[in-house]
């Protein structure tokens, strides 16, 4: 498939979850940030793999890509890890079926929390808050808020909204409700790779991510992603040892999800240039096996989307 030219970064957020940019504006900021091979991966939905298609630039390349939350019990604890999926096959049905089970967990979530909402308030602009995106991931009570105080002047009003919302917020990831076994099966059966994200962002000892990284490669896992805005290059070498001893794959992603990051992390740069990696064994089996979509092919991939 030839070789990538520019910065890779998988691991990409938009709209559709928890990211505040559209695609098109996505791929703009990664053309100007000299990155050539992108994934988005959204929490839990796919729904940007279509605007994808359309929008992907000639010298770019991408792949399908999602991030499920779940979570894995380690002698006795609950543990809460994202893992990404690349390359899958986006019409496999088990794969729908387990994001359609997710969506109608938020959207049951996000209801009953309207539905309280109005319970408690009325006259609150009711009408714009409808027209929000309810299926989406982790924000929808903040994006509730933001509605609200474009619409109520009143400070007194919005001072009792306020404090509401501090005490009724949202759960990021909804609990993380999905098996780490039954998202690595899916992922892997419908012809994806497993990897796990950000293993230095869980705020948890390296030995416990040693065995936790033990544990997910005894269920199938592919992938550690190596190269993050959250590591060091201390942080990446260790990893990167984790993926020697298992004969795993390596990844990078920045992670963005907004340009006001009280970190400042950019698309394929990472934070303070910590990242611009051009050469991955993720991208690299990718482009190898033909898991990728590219301008000259959307249309055929289009139709699967």
């Amino acid at each position: 498939m030839g070789e990538v030219r520019g910065f890779i970064d998988l691991h990409i957020h938009s709209k559709y979850s928890d990211g505040h940019f559209g695609v098109k504006e996505l791929i703009d900021k990664a053309q100007k940030n000299n990155t050539n091979f992108i994934a988005i991966c959204d929490h839990d939905s796919i729904k940007a793999l279509k605007e994808l298609s359309s929008y992907l630039l000639d010298n770019m390349y991408s792949t399908t890509s999602v991030e499920f939350s779940s979570y894995l019990i380690l002698n006795g604890e609950k543990i809460m890890l994202h893992l990404l999926g690349y390359g899958f096959d986006p019409s496999n049905i088990e794969l729908n079926n387990l994001l359609i089970e997710l969506k109608k967990r938020r959207l049951y979530i996000h209801n009953q929390f309207l539905k309280e909402l109005k319970s408690n308030f009325a006259g609150l602009p009711y009408d714009e808050i409808d027209k929000l995106n309810i299926e989406r991931y982790c924000w929808f009570d903040r994006d509730v808020l933001a509605c609200i105080k474009e619409n109520i002047n009143d400070p007194i009003i919005l001072s009792l909204i306020t404090n509401y919302f501090k005490n009724h917020k949202l759960s990021y990831g909804i609990d993380y409700p999905l098996n780490v076994e039954k998202v690595i099966d899916v992922i892997n059966k419908s012809g994806g790779i497993s990897v796990l994200a950000h293993p230095m962002a869980y705020n948890l000892s390296y030995d416990k991510i040693k065995t936790i990284i033990k544990k997910l490669v005894e269920l199938g896992l592919r992938g550690i992603e190596t190269f993050q805005s959250d590591c060091n290059q201390n942080d990446s070498i260790k990893l990167l040892q984790e993926t020697e001893r298992y004969k795993l794959l390596y990844s990078v992603g920045s992670d963005f999800h907004r340009e006001i990051n009280s970190d400042n992390r950019e698309i394929g740069k990472g934070i303070n240039e910590n990242l611009c990696i051009s050469s991955t064994s993720v991208s690299d089996y990718l482009l190898e096996k033909n898991l990728i979509l590219k301008r000259e092919i959307r249309n055929k991939n289009k139709e699967n989307l």
